[in-house]
């Protein structure tokens, strides 16, 4: 199974998020845009994991000890695909958020998992394959006016490919203390 370990959104931070995600949309309206329900953060991406296997990773889950925060996104920008972009909403430093990350990951690498090593920039993904067939916005055509996310508690999501997308549900999660 395909899994990955996440921070997740209230309801009014996801609608603010689509904000951003539909001015984008105007500019690039053939790529690929997550539902509003995946629209999450990354903390590690484990990928394939073996089934027996997931028993392990609750418990890594469960040995995390997630504080309230409140993460504040107002950065647009975007990774380079070949020839497609992939777009994002970027948060702010964070030092709780650092030290949730850090410990997930010193607590994977203990359990001999290997969480993907890339230099860790916190962002919401708003669309992947973006192609513009007209002109490109500036960026502040797309920043948002800043939105605070209070957030903290971790979860552990299941992924699954699909022609239309990746389709993502919460295994387990824990709630700050």
């Amino acid at each position: 199974m395909r899994l990955f370990f996440s921070l997740n959104f209230s309801p009014e931070t996801v609608r603010a998020m689509e904000d951003v995600q539909r001015r984008l949309k105007a500019f690039a309206p053939s790529g690929v845009y997550p539902p509003p329900q995946n629209l999450h953060l990354t903390l590690a991406f484990l990928g394939e994991v073996p089934d027996h296997q997931e028993g392990e990773v609750r418990n890594i889950l469960e040995s995390l000890s997630p504080v309230p925060m409140v993460l504040e996104f107002s950065r647009v920008g975007k990774f380079t695909q070949g020839d497609k972009e992939l777009w994002w909403l970027g948060a702010q430093p964070c030092p709780e958020l650092e030290t949730l990350r850090a410990h997930l990951i010193s607590r994977l690498e203990l359990c001999r998992f290997s969480p993907d090593r890339k230099p860790f920039r916190p962002h919401v993904t708003l669309a992947r394959k973006v192609m513009f067939p007209g002109r490109v916005p500036c960026w502040e055509e797309l920043r948002p006016p800043e939105i605070q996310a209070p957030c903290g508690r971790g979860t552990l999501m299941r992924s699954r490919l699909t022609p239309a997308g990746p389709v993502y549900w919460e295994l387990a999660g824990k709630a700050p203390l």
